[in-house]
């Protein structure tokens, strides 16, 4: 099989895979936000802001970096057991102090017991993200997705459970952990088909992918400061009720996030191939991928705007606490989670193209060049939020998100062009961008006649993808490749 079908395989693997999820996730995030109400909701986001952030550290770069060793002919099962090993050991201290510092902050007491059982949680979610590289490396991602799915079901059915029968928040963590724990264990079992697993301690190799990964890991750290410690400020500034209304929002966003690095993921291994040995062919991937995204992200954004009402009460409940629960007003205007919502997806569509870029930094080996623009990104986004949140509280944080998102593909951009000038034509996305208008008009009629959501959504993307090749924005040798691959 051709590189090309590899990763395309290996993309609508995650694809089809992800489509599933997200109807899992969404279904679970449905029966919780309806079994925890607006402050548990905003309970919530504080403890898994909060874990997620030491996640961090637990990381460093390590995935990515084991991702690129893979990549360049290494001996593979060296690396996995050794990058694997140095995870594990990181972790178990890191999500210790995790679990004991959130008792330094003033937060309620059942935020803290949610944060001690999510740490161990996200303690095996981090091995998990180690492991995948190799999946993605041998184009085998359809394994790795079984795994996850395998553990979010698991997940799906705690929650329901709990929601039946009562439970605390402690007790929603454990399901989280327990689903955690069976996707680390099936992608564990099912990757010695390609490497040969277990533990090592290389210390030389050891210091080799530090010195790799620690830039990656610094560039991450400050990534998460400058677009997601609004969350955390929130918690600190203002009261569980405002973080609930801006996690919901803020949830929906996390779960249109996926889709980038799914797609890039995938084709990592083979633009970094191009990159290193300086294939022509570089260039042409690079706008092959810039155009997926915006066919991706343009009807993302339209439609979400279009429908972000419904989407909130879908997944929140038509009960009208989430729709109408609001704490500031601008101009005698409430100012909700829809609102949020409307913001926030805007920074999605940003994000689509940032990540395309920062996938690039690292394929050059240039992250060391992110290090201090990041921590700018960082502290510009800690000083637009401690004066925003003050003032407009979650309002304030949602535009806080956009502002710095844009100022970070502005920059990614910059760094990538100086090492390689990748000219990208925009002849594909002005059509895409009429594909997806013409599309919002079409799904706002369809609102306005009252069509439920799932069916609203349902001709919306089959009228967009329609136009899409109408206009054609899809390449006919794209859908001749695409026929083969079902043959």
């Amino acid at each position: 099989m051709s590189h090309t079908r590899k990763v395309a395989f290996s993309t609508a693997a995650q694809f089809i895979g992800k489509i599933i999820g997200l109807a899992i996730s969404l279904t679970t995030i449905a029966i919780l936000f309806r079994f925890l109400g607006v402050e548990g909701v905003g309970k919530y986001t504080t403890a898994f802001s909060y874990v997620a952030f030491f996640t961090l550290f637990a990381d460093i770069g390590l995935g990515w970096t084991m991702l690129r060793e893979l990549s360049i002919g290494q001996d593979k099962s060296k690396v996995f057991k050794n990058i694997f090993t140095f995870r594990m050991l990181l972790g178990i201290v890191v999500f210790t102090i995790a679990s004991l510092a959130v008792w330094l902050f003033r937060y309620p007491v059942d935020v803290k017991m949610a944060v001690a059982v999510l740490s161990v949680a996200f303690f095996f979610q981090s091995l998990v993200s180690v492991a995948v590289q190799v999946y993605l490396n041998a184009y085998r991602m359809d394994i790795a997705v079984i795994a996850e799915l395998g553990g979010k079901a698991l997940i799906l059915l705690g929650v329901y459970l709990l929601s039946i029968k009562g439970g605390s928040l402690s007790m929603v963590m454990l399901a989280y952990t327990l689903g955690c724990l069976l996707n680390f264990l099936l992608v564990w079992i099912f990757a010695s088909k390609f490497v040969k697993v277990g533990l090592a301690f290389d210390m030389i190799y050891w210091k080799k992918v530090f010195r790799q990964a620690f830039p990656i890991g610094i560039t991450l750290v400050f990534g998460f400061v400058y677009y997601k410690v609004d969350s955390i400020m929130l918690s600190l500034m203002k009261d569980m009720t405002d973080v609930g209304i801006y996690g919901t929002a803020y949830k929906i966003l996390e779960v249109l996030q996926v889709f980038p690095a799914l797609f890039l993921g995938a084709s990592f291994s083979l633009v970094t191939r191009y990159v290193t040995t300086k294939d022509e062919r570089a260039h042409s991937a690079f706008q092959k991928e810039f155009d997926f995204l915006a066919l991706l992200g343009v009807p993302i954004v339209v439609g979400t705007i279009v429908l972000s009402e419904q989407i909130i009460s879908f997944i929140a409940g038509s009960g009208g606490d989430f729709i109408h629960a609001s704490t500031i007003s601008i101009a005698g205007n409430p100012i909700t989670a829809v609102t949020c919502l409307r913001i926030l997806i805007f920074s999605v569509g940003v994000n689509f193209i940032t990540s395309l870029y920062n996938f690039m930094i690292v394929s050059l080996g240039k992250q060391k060049e992110m290090i201090w623009p990041t921590v700018g990104f960082a502290l510009f986004n800690i000083a637009l939020n401690l004066y925003l949140i003050p003032k407009y509280s979650y309002f304030g944080a949602a535009f806080s998100t956009l502002f710095t998102e844009i100022l970070v593909l502005s920059i990614s951009r910059y760094i990538v062009n100086k090492h390689i000038p990748l000219k990208l034509y925009f002849n594909n996305l002005f059509k895409i961008i009429l594909c997806g208008i013409l599309m919002g008009a079409a799904t706002y009629l369809l609102r306005y006649l009252g069509l439920e959501l799932l069916v609203n959504l349902l001709i919306s993307v089959v009228i967009y993808a329609v136009l899409a090749i109408a206009f054609q924005v899809i390449p006919k040798d794209m859908l001749k490749s695409l026929i083969k691959i079902k043959n």
